[in-house]
């Protein structure tokens, strides 16, 4: 894929320019509640906590919105991008392929719920929605091979996957912990009480001159409870 198409430069968010002699340029993956359109308008939580971080570094910033393809160690390197962000799960994998930020946010990965299911835990009892080729198929397969009885369908797109909850095609998905929640406030699905796992959010760094004072940014708005707030403000008390 031609770099042309993969980066797509959206947006740029000015500061106050005086004093300013730099851009922090961020890769933002889509997917919400990290950076999604609302209307016409790019929100989310990596697009509001970024902007602060430029902002305690005394940068600029530019962001540029990327599909979650790109989390590739072959192709990152030739975006030209200071730093990606996007509810990445720093896990022991991509620890060893990607230079990341300090841990910024906590999350996993959580069991959605269709609406006014009751359901105590047996995974053989639901019917279970996966996107084809994420974490949830593998999980899926694991769990058939140490001999679960496990009923699921494959679908394309998180969307789909929504959809086939609200409508109850499906009793249950595998989302983001931090998104399983925007999600809950959003369309009244359940959050199961227990995580599949639990991991840290962090962002890949691609620039690493940069790395302390990202890193010193990123500590002292979580000092500060900054990152607290934006998260409340998408998914409530978390």
């Amino acid at each position: 894929m031609k770099l042309a198409v993969v980066v797509i430069i959206v947006l740029s968010v000015l500061f106050n320019t005086f004093g300013f002699t730099q851009f922090l340029k961020v890769g933002l993956l889509l997917g919400t509640p990290y950076a999604f359109w609302q209307g016409e308008k790019l929100v989310g939580i990596d697009y509001e906590f970024f902007k602060l971080v430029a902002k305690e570094m005394g940068m600029q910033v530019e962001f540029y919105l990327l599909p979650f393809s790109v989390l590739d160690p072959v192709t990152l390197p030739k975006l030209g991008l200071d730093i990606i962000a996007g509810g990445i799960h720093m896990t022991e994998d991509r620890k060893k392929q990607f230079n990341f930020s300090d841990s910024y946010l906590k999350s996993g990965l959580a069991i959605v719920l269709r609406k006014s299911l009751t359901w105590d835990g047996n995974t053989e009892k639901i019917t279970f929605g996966v996107k084809k080729g994420a974490t949830a198929e593998k999980i899926i397969q694991d769990w058939i091979k140490s001999g679960k009885k496990i009923s699921y369908i494959t679908i394309v797109s998180n969307e789909e996957i929504i959809t086939n909850l609200l409508i109850k095609k499906i009793d249950a998905a595998f989302f983001d912990y931090i998104n399983a929640l925007y999600l809950s406030r959003m369309y009244g699905l359940v959050v199961h009480k227990e995580l599949v796992y639990s991991v840290d959010i962090g962002a890949v760094i691609s620039n690493a001159t940069l790395k302390d004072s990202i890193n010193s940014a990123i500590k002292k708005l979580i000092k500060i409870d900054e990152i607290r707030r934006i998260v409340t403000s998408y998914v409530g008390k978390y």
